[in-house]
C-alpha cells in the first residue's frame, strides 16, 4: 500500500500494482460546489427575470400615463381651438356691428357667451368648478367634496347686482364687461366702468359728438390685483361701445419706451393710428420718471402728452402703476392730470378674496382632483391666505401674484413629501395635500430634525445666543398654535442685531439661523448673503438708495447680514457726528423697505461691536430702532478661558498638532492678558497665537540636526510664550528692573507686596484681579522719577498678566479736556480705549481740577472706570504735584475711592543727585572723579553746589542731573576729538561746569515776571542755607570753601505766609546743636590786640550760630518746594486766564465775522430768490403765449386755408404760411 497526500492535504492510498486514485474528499467538495453554484445560477436568473417583468411592467404603465397625459392635452388642445374659433366669430359680429350706423345700441349686438371661452386670460375665474371625485382607500372625504359657493353668494357686489339689472330689464350685453364683472374684488373699478358706460351711452343717446371726450385713464394698485387683465377689457368696451374706431391695443412699458425714446413712442402711435384707433397701454408708467432713466424718459412723456391731446377719440391712454410711484409721476406736468381725467383704484384682495382666488388656481390646476386636508374652505387653507394677508397694504404687496408664489412653496413641501414617502416604499397620493404641505410642519417638532439647531448647540459657549435663540422658537411653536385656534399671532421680527467682539462667531450663527428659519418654513429661501456697508455706498446722490433697495430685493427668502453695521454711521473722536448724506440715505432705505411685520419674508441682521451700534442707533433714523430692537440683541459674550482651551484643543486636533498641558496652560494666560486689548479677537486670537507658536517652534526645531527634527509638532510652554516662566522670577525681576534707579526702596517694598499678593492667590487657584489696584496716584516735584517709574510698574503688572502691554501712553489734562460741550466725555473715552491693555499715565493731572470742562474729564474719568470695559483693564496714573494732586481728589468724592493707592516722591538729597550724575557720566564709558566719595574735595564743592540748585524755583532734581550730566559728556567729547582713546573729565571740569549752570539757572530765577514768587523761595532758601562739610585743613581747600559757600543772608524775616513761619520756627528750633565750649587757649606771641579781639569776636559768632541738621535741612527744603510750586501755580493760572481772555477775544472776532457771512449768505439767497420768482413769471407769461399760439396754430391748421399744410408764421397783423400765398388777419382768428 502506498500513502499520499492530495494536493488540498488529503490523505490517501492505494495498491502498489494500481495508479493512483483520486481523492474522495476533493471530489465531493467538488459536487457540492457544484451544485451550489447551479443554485446560485437559478436564483441569478429568476432575479434577472423579475426584473425584466418589472421594466416591461412599468414602461407599460408609462406607456398607459403618456397615452393619458397626451389625450388630455389632445382634449385641450381641441378646447383652445375652439375658444380660437369663437373668438375670432365675435370679432367678426363685433366689426359687422359697428359698420352699421345707430343711434341706440341694439339689443343683440353684443351678446356673448357667459362663459371661459371668449375671455381673455383671467388669473380670478368665478365658474364653478366641478367637484373632486375621491380617491378610495387613500383618505376619507371631506369637505373638498361640497360644492364650492360662487364668489357673488360670499360677498354682494353692488356693481355687479347694477349690471344684472341693466342685463335683465335694458336687455344690455357685453361680454367684456361681464368679464369684468366676473373677476373677484375690484369694487370701485367695476363701479367706475359702468359710470364711463353710462356716460358713453347717454351721449350717443343724445347724438353728441364724442370725438373729444378724453377717456385716458391710471390703474392705481400694487402688483397681481388684474390691472393688465382689467386693461384689455376696458380696451374692447370702448370699442364695442363705439367710444373708439377700433380695438386694437398695444402694450408696452415705462422702461422699455424710455430706452426707445421719443422715436419708439412715436411708431407706437403710428402703428395704432395706422389701424384706425386703439388703446395704448403703458404698464409701469412712473419708469419714465425714475432717476435711471435720464431725460430720455420726460421727454418721452412730453411727446406722449401732446399725443394724448392731437389724438383724442382716436387713442385711449391706460397708465398703470404703484400708487406712490405714480404721485410722482403725476407731479412731473400739472397737464398729466386733465388729461388723465379718469382713476380707478385697484385696492388689495382682503382675505376671503385670496381664499377664493387659491381655490380656483388649485381647481383649474389639478381639473378638481386636488382634495385638501381640512377642506378647500377649512382651516389650513384660512392660515395659508392669514399669512398672506398680513402683507397687505405695503407697497408692493403682491396680492394674486403673491399667491402664486405661496402656493408654489405648498407645491414644493408636497412634492418633498411625495418623494420621502415613495422612497420609503409607501404609496402617497399625489392629489392631496396635507395640512403639513399648506401650514408647513409643526417648529417645536420640526426643530428636533433641524441639522443647522443641532450644529449651533454643539459649538462651544454661546450661551446667551442659544437661549435668545431658543426663545425665538418657542414662540413661533406658540404662534403655530394660535394660528390653529384662528388665533392672531404674536408678531415677531425675524430681523435681529447680533452684538459681540470679533471671533464670537456671529456670522457662523447667523448662517445657521437663516438655515433654522427655513427648516422651520420662515424662510423660503434661507440662502445667507453677507454685504457690509460698502457695498451699500453709491457713486452719487441717490445711487445708494438704488443699491440698498436692489440688496434688499435680492435678500427675499434669504438671511442679509451687514456686517460692521455701524459703519453706516459716521461719528468724530471729539464725539460729534458728520452727516453723511450717502449713509443717511441707506439707513433711510433700510427703515423704508424693511417693515419687521408677521410674514415679511426676508431676514436682515445688523452685525457689529455693542458701544458703536448703540451709538449708532442713538443717532440715525429713530426706524431704525423699530425695525431692529436693540434691547432684544443677540449678544455675543467674550469666550471664557475654559471655552478658549476648548477651541485650541479643536483647532489642534484639526489640524494634526498637539501641544503640552505646560504649553496650554500658558497660552491661556496668554489669551488672558489679550482680553485687555481693545476688539479681542477670541476664536480668532486663538488661530494667531497658534501661527506665532507655529514660526517659534520651526526657529527652535532648526536649531537641532535634521536627525533630531521630530514629525509630530508638540508646542512647548516657550512656543507661545518665550518668557513664560518670569513669574518665578518676579522677585530677581523687580531688583533688577528698578537698578538704576536712585532711593527707590519704599516702591520696591510695596510692588513687591503686589507680587506676592499675586502669586499667593494664583498657587491657590484665585484670580488676583480686583485684590491688586490698578489706579495710582504720583505725587511729587519734577524730575523725581514719576514717568520712569510708571514705566516699569507697568513692566511688572503686565508680568503678573494684568496687562496686555507694556506700553506707556502718555498725555495731559489737554488731550482729556474738550473745546467744546460735549467733547470732554468722548475724548477721555478716545484715551481711556488707545491705554486698554496698558498704562494711562496722565501727567499734570492737577489741571483737571481746573474749569467746568476739566471736571467734566474728571467725572468721566471717575465714571468709566467702574464700567467692565475699563475695569481692572489698564492702569491709570495720575501725577503731579503734590498739594494740586490733593485737591484734585476732593473735587470728586469717587475720585479717592477709585485711586486708593498713592507712591509720593520727595526732592532728592545733593547725595543722591551727584549718584544720578556719576552714572549718567560713565554710562558713556567716561571717567570721573569720585563724586559719590566725602572725603573727595570735589564731593564736598559739588554738594554745595547742588544745594544752591535746590534753593532755585525751577529746579529739576534727576532731570537737572541729567541735563548737567550730558553737559559734561559733550564737553569730554568735545575736548578729546583729536585724539581718540579713553575720556575723562578732570574736577575742575565738573567743578566749573557745574557753576555755569548754576549761575544760568539763577540768572533765569532772578528774571522772573513776577518777585513774590521769587521773593518766598528766597526766603525759604535764606532759612534752610546749610554750610558744605569742612575741607580738609589746607589752604587751598579753605579759600575753595570760601568761594563755594557764599556769604550769609542773617536770620530769616516774617512773611505773610503763617504756614510758612512756622516750618521755619520748628527748622531753627530742631536744627540748633549745641556747641561744645573751646578749652582756655593762650594768646600766641606777636598776636596784636587788634587781631586778638577780632578773634574773639569770631569764636563768639561762631558759637552763636545755630547749626542745621540734615533732617531739618530736608524739611525746609519740601517747605520751599511746596511755596514756589505755589506761586508757579497762580502764575500759570493768571497766564491760563489771560490766554482764555486772548482766545475769547479771538472767538468774538471769528463769531462776527461768521455773522457777516451768514448776512452775505442771506442777502445773496434773497437775491436769487428774487431772480427765480422774476424768472418764473417770465416763464409763466411765455408759457400762456405759447398756449395761446399753439391754440391759434390748431385753428389754422382745422381751417385748412393752406392745402400744402405749410407752417403758419405770425406776422404783423395776422399769420402768413410758410409758403407765401396764404395770409390770415387776427380779426378772423378772434385774436
Amino acid at each position: 500500500m502506498l500513502d499520499d497526500k492530495c494536493p488540498k492535504g488529503h490523505q490517501r492510498s492505494w495498491k502498489c500494482h494500481k495508479p493512483p486514485r483520486g481523492c474522495n474528499k476533493c471530489e465531493a467538495e467538488a459536487l457540492r460546489a457544484q451544485k451550489e453554484a447551479q443554485k446560485a445560477l437559478r436564483r441569478q436568473e429568476k432575479r434577472a427575470r423579475e426584473e425584466q417583468e418589472h421594466i416591461e411592467h412599468m414602461a407599460k404603465l408609462d406607456t398607459m400615463v403618456a397615452e393619458e397625459r397626451q389625450r388630455l392635452k389632445d382634449a385641450q388642445l381641441f378646447r383652445d381651438r375652439a375658444a380660437a374659433v369663437h373668438q375670432k366669430e365675435k370679432d367678426l359680429a363685433d366689426a359687422q356691428a359697428m359698420t352699421v350706423p345707430s343711434l341706440a345700441p341694439l339689443p343683440n349686438a353684443q351678446n356673448g357667451v357667459g362663459g371661459s371661452a371668449g375671455k381673455e386670460p383671467d388669473p380670478m375665474p368665478t365658474q364653478a368648478s366641478p367637484t373632486p371625485s375621491n380617491n378610495p382607500g387613500t383618505q376619507p372625504p371631506d369637505s373638498a367634496n361640497s360644492p364650492i359657493p360662487k364668489w357673488t353668494d360670499r360677498r354682494q357686489s353692488p356693481a355687479k347686482e347694477e349690471w344684472e339689472r341693466q342685463k335683465t330689464m335694458e336687455n344690455a350685453r357685453n361680454d367684456a364687461i361681464d368679464s369684468v364683472m366676473d373677476m373677484i374684488g375690484l369694487e370701485e373699478v367695476k363701479l367706475q366702468i359702468l359710470q364711463i358706460k353710462a356716460k358713453i351711452e347717454v351721449s350717443i343717446r343724445q347724438n353728441a359728438d364724442m370725438s373729444s371726450d378724453r377717456l385716458n385713464v391710471s390703474f392705481l394698485g400694487n402688483p397681481g390685483t388684474g390691472k393688465t387683465t382689467v386693461a384689455r377689457l376696458y380696451a374692447r368696451i370702448l370699442a364695442s361701445l363705439g367710444a373708439l374706431p377700433c380695438s386694437t391695443f398695444v402694450e408696452t412699458t415705462g422702461a422699455r419706451l424710455a430706452h426707445d425714446g421719443v422715436a419708439g413712442a412715436k411708431k407706437i402711435v403710428e402703428d395704432v393710428l395706422g389701424t384706425g384707433g386703439g388703446t395704448i397701454f403703458l404698464d409701469e408708467a412712473y419708469q419714465l420718471t425714475e432717476e435711471h432713466s435720464q431725460s430720455s424718459g420726460r421727454q418721452v412723456l412730453d411727446f406722449l402728452l401732446a399725443e394724448m391731446e392731437n389724438n383724442v377719440g382716436k387713442i385711449v391712454f391706460i397708465l398703470a402703476g404703484y400708487n406712490k410711484n405714480m404721485e410722482k409721476f403725476f407731479e412731473h406736468n400739472p397737464g398729466l392730470t386733465s388729461r388723465v381725467p379718469y382713476t380707478l383704484p385697484f385696492a388689495d384682495y382682503q382675505d376671503d378674496e385670496l381664499l377664493w382666488i387659491l381655490q380656483q388656481r388649485i381647481e383649474k390646476r389639478y381639473n378638481g382632483k386636488m382634495r385638501i386636508e381640512g377642506g378647500k374652505d377649512g382651516l389650513y387653507m384660512r392660515i395659508v391666505v392669514k399669512r398672506l394677508g398680513r402683507g397687505r397694504g405695503r407697497p408692493g404687496f403682491g396680492n394674486a401674484r403673491a399667491l402664486e408664489t405661496t402656493y408654489s412653496k405648498i407645491a414644493a413641501r408636497q412634492a418633498v413629501r411625495l418623494t420621502r414617502e415613495r422612497k420609503e416604499g409607501l404609496r402617497p397620493d399625489d392629489f392631496y395635500l396635507y395640512k403639513t404641505d399648506l401650514v408647513g410642519p409643526d417648529p417645536s417638532k420640526a426643530i428636533l430634525k433641524c441639522s443647522a439647531w443641532d450644529e449651533l448647540q454643539k459649538m462651544i459657549g454661546l450661551g446667551t445666543v442659544k437661549e435668545s435663540l431658543k426663545a425665538m422658537i418657542d414662540r413661533i411653536s406658540v404662534n403655530y398654535q394660535r394660528e390653529l385656534n384662528e388665533k392672531a399671532p404674536i408678531e415677531i421680527s425675524l430681523n435681529r442685531v447680533f452684538l459681540g467682539s470679533p471671533g464670537t462667531g456671529k456670522t457662523s450663527v447667523a448662517k445657521l439661523y437663516g438655515q433654522i428659519l427655513a427648516d422651520l418654513g420662515i424662510l423660503s429661501n434661507g440662502e445667507v448673503i453677507v454685504k457690509s456697508p460698502a457695498d451699500f455706498m453709491g457713486k452719487f446722490i441717490g445711487h445708494s438708495e438704488a443699491n440698498a433697495k436692489a440688496i434688499l430685493a435680492s435678500a427675499m427668502g434669504k438671511v442679509l447680514i451687514i456686517d460692521e453695521a455701524y459703519m453706516l454711521y459716521t461719528s468724530t473722536a471729539g464725539g460729534g457726528s458728520t452727516t453723511d448724506s450717502f449713509k443717511t440715505a441707506i439707513v433711510d432705505t433700510i427703515v423704508a423697505e424693511v417693515q419687521s411685520v408677521p410674514g415679511e419674508d426676508r431676514c436682515v441682521l445688523l452685525l457689529g461691536y455693542e458701544d458703536k451700534m448703540v451709538e449708532m442707533f442713538q443717532n440715525v433714523n429713530p426706524g431704525l430702532s423699530r425695525r431692529f430692537a436693540i434691547e432684544n440683541a443677540f449678544r455675543f459674550e467674550d469666550f471664557t478661558n475654559e471655552e478658549l482651551l476648548k477651541i485650541l484643543n479643536l483647532k489642534l486636533k484639526s489640524q494634526d498638532l498637539e501641544a503640552t498641558d505646560e504649553g496650554k496652560a500658558v497660552v491661556i494666560e496668554v489669551l488672558s492678558r489679550g482680553r485687555n486689548r481693545p476688539n479681542f479677537g477670541n476664536a480668532g486670537e486663538v488661530e494667531n497665537q497658534l501661527g506665532l507658536a507655529k514660526g517659534r517652534h520651526q526657529l527652535r526645531q532648526c536649531a537641532k540636526k535634521p536627525s533630531e527634527r521630530p514629525s509630530d509638532i508638540v508646542f512647548e510652554p516657550q512656543d507661545f510664550d518665550p518668557d513664560y516662566d518670569r513669574g518665578a522670577h518676579a522677585s530677581t525681576n523687580l531688583d533688577k528692573l528698578f537698578e538704576d534707579v536712585v532711593g527707590c526702596e519704599d516702591i520696591i517694598a510695596k510692588l513687591g507686596g503686589y507680587q506676592q499678593i499675586a502669586q499667593g492667590m494664583k498657587a491657590n487657584g484665585l484670580d488676583a484681579r480686583g485684590m491688586i489696584p490698578t489706579n495710582f496716584l504720583f505725587k511729587g516735584p519734577p524730575g523725581t522719577g514719576k514717568t520712569t517709574t510708571a514705566r516699569k510698574v507697568g513692566q511688572i503688572y503686565y508680568d503678573l498678566g494684568f496687562l496686555a502691554e507694556v506700553e506707556v501712553v502718555e498725555c495731559s489734562a489737554s488731550d482729556l479736556i474738550g473745546q467744546f460741550i460735549g467733547q470732554t466725555g468722548p475724548k477721555t473715552r478716545v484715551q481711556l480705549d488707545k491705554a486698554l491693555g496698558k498704562v494711562l499715565f496722565i501727567d499734570e493731572a492737577y489741571r483737571l481740577a481746573e474749569g467746568h470742562f476739566a471736571t467734566e474729564a474728571i467725572n468721566e474719568l471717575v465714571d468709566q472706570l467702574t464700567k467692565p470695559k475699563y475695569m481692572d483693564k489698564l492702569l491709570v496714573i495720575l501725577a503731579g504735584y503734590a498739594q494740586e494732586i490733593n485737591k484734585l481728589i476732593s473735587i470728586n468724592p469717587g475720585l479717592s475711592s477709585r485711586f486708593p493707592e498713592e507712591i509720593t516722591f520727595k526732592n532728592m538729597s545733593p547725595i543722591q543727585c551727584l549718584q544720578i550724575l556719576e552714572r549718567a557720566i560713565r554710562k558713556q564709558n567716561i571717567q570721573t572723579p569720585a563724586l559719590t566719595d566725602p572725603k573727595s574735595q570735589i564731593h564736598g564743592k559739588m554738594v554745595g553746589l547742588i544745594e544752591e540748585f535746590i534753593t532755585l524755583p525751577s529746579w529739576g532734581n534727576a532731570r537737572d542731573m541729567k541735563t548737567l550730566g550730558n553737559t559734561l559728556v559733550g564737553f569730554a567729547f568735545k575736548a578729546n576729538a583729536s585724539s581718540p582713546g579713553a575720556l575723562a573729565v578732570s574736577e575742575d571740569d565738573v567743578f566749573h561746569l557745574t557753576k555755569a549752570m548754576l549761575k544760568e539757572r539763577q540768572e533765569r530765577c532772578a528774571n522772573l515776571p513776577t518777585a513774590l514768587p521769587l521773593r518766598t523761595v528766597q526766603r525759604a532758601a535764606d532759612q534752610s542755607q546749610a554750610p558744605p562739610p569742612p575741607p580738609p585743613p589746607t589752604e587751598g581747600s579753605s579759600t575753595q570753601a570760601d568761594e563755594t559757600t557764599g556769604p550769609s543772608n542773617g536770620s530769616p524775616q516774617p512773611t505773610e505766609h503763617q504756614d510758612t513761619d512756622a516750618a521755619s520756627d520748628d527748622v531753627e528750633s530742631k536744627g540748633k546743636i549745641s556747641v561744645p565750649q573751646e578749652p582756655n587757649v593762650t594768646r600766641d606771641g606777636g598776636v596784636s590786640d587788634a587781631t586778638w579781639a577780632q578773634l574773639q569776636a569770631d569764636i563768639a559768632a561762631t558759637k552763636a550760630e545755630p547749626k542745621i541738621s540734615d533732617e531739618a535741612f530736608g524739611d525746609q527744603q519740601d517747605v520751599a518746594s511746596t511755596a514756589w510750586e505755589t506761586a508757579h501755580q497762580a502764575e500759570l493760572a493768571f497766564q491760563r486766564l489771560q490766554e482764555q481772555k486772548a482766545r475769547d477775544e479771538a472767538d468774538a472776532q471769528q463769531l462776527k465775522h461768521r455773522q457777516e457771512e451768514a448776512r452775505i449768505e442771506r442777502e445773496n439767497a434773497r437775491r436769487k430768490r428774487e431772480k427765480a420768482k422774476a424768472d418764473l413769471e417770465r416763464m409763466r407769461i411765455r408759457q400762456i403765449a405759447q398756449k395761446r399760439e399753439k391754440a391759434v396754430q390748431d385753428k389754422l391748421r382745422s381751417m385748412g386755408v393752406c392745402v400744402q399744410g405749410f407752417q403758419w408764421i405770425k406776422q404783423a397783423g395776422g399769420y402768413r404760411c410758410a409758403g407765401g400765398s396764404h395770409f390770415i388777419g387776427n380779426e378772423r382768428l378772434g385774436v
